[in-house]
């Protein structure tokens, strides 16, 4: 799996979960939308294997936390790309900590 975090870059708009939506959809994906909590909301493209955990702060997104799950990860990793720069946003591979691949084995 690969992870991304995809965060507003500086002096971006304040951009709504619709934009997104928009952004995303514009695949011609259908694009899924699943309330956690009335600050966080899952999107999920289903043909694509991918799927992202918004955060919210009232309407705005603060950040996305992308998840990618197909064997071939290159049409989810452009369509993220490219919605992200439509609406002025950066991507960057979220950082795993190196203690969570160690095994227990002692």
């Amino acid at each position: 799996m690969i992870e991304l975090m995809v965060l507003p870059a500086w002096q971006a708009p304040p951009r709504v979960l619709d934009d997104w939506i928009s952004q995303l959809g514009a695949s011609s994906h259908r694009v899924e939308v699943s309330r956690e909590s009335k600050n966080a909301v899952w999107l999920e493209l289903p043909a694509l294997r991918l799927r992202g955990y918004a955060v919210l702060e009232g309407q705005r997104v603060e950040a996305i936390n992308f998840e990618l799950n197909a064997n071939d990860p290159a049409p989810a990793l452009a369509l993220i790309e490219a919605a992200a720069q439509a609406l002025n946003w950066e991507v960057h591979e979220d950082e795993v900590d190196p203690e969570d691949d160690l095994d227990d084995e002692d």
